[in-house]
């Protein structure tokens, strides 16, 4: 009797870090929009219309910073063998960590296709030829060691 296909695989490797959320990405925009209330408030010509108009502008915007908050505590990079998948509840990627070329740490300005991160200073990640993504772990050095661990041709610098 073959022994081998019984024995289950055993990742050598396998991290699950989440996305490190980071709260002043929610707090201005809500500081921004209570200055916003205020001022339409007090600049309408009645105080109807005025409540009306915060009404009609204020909920949509709260729901959507609220559901941005969601999705990005959600967000997931585990660590599995040789594959760094990433997962939110809207997309998901997965990474061959031999593909990583280098990991830079800093402040970036993101392109939203490309953003996996919650936090201000990111990770960019460039694999393959010229791919990247920004991510945002909640232990950053813990990921970045394993990463190198599996693959140490990764390069890592910060600003």
């Amino acid at each position: 009797m073959n022994n081998e296909s019984t024995v289950p695989h055993i990742p050598k490797y396998h991290a699950v870090f989440q996305c490190k959320v980071d709260n002043r990405m929610y707090k201005w925009p809500i500081i921004m929009l209570c200055i916003f209330d205020v001022t339409v408030f007090f600049m309408a010509p009645t105080i109807l219309l005025g409540f009306i108009s915060i009404l009609w502008v204020s909920p949509p915007f709260l729901i959507v910073v609220f559901l941005s908050r969601y999705i990005y505590r959600k967000t997931t990079y585990a660590i599995e063998d040789n594959v760094l998948r990433i997962s939110t509840p809207l997309k998901s990627l997965a990474i061959n960590i031999d593909s990583i070329k280098k990991i830079r740490r800093g402040k970036f300005w993101v392109e939203s296709r490309r953003n996996y991160s919650a936090a201000y200073i990111k990770l960019r990640i460039i694999y393959d030829r010229n791919s990247y993504i920004y991510v945002s772990p909640d232990n950053e050095i813990l990921f970045v060691d394993i990463l190198q661990a599996i693959n140490p041709n990764i390069k890592y610098s910060s600003e």
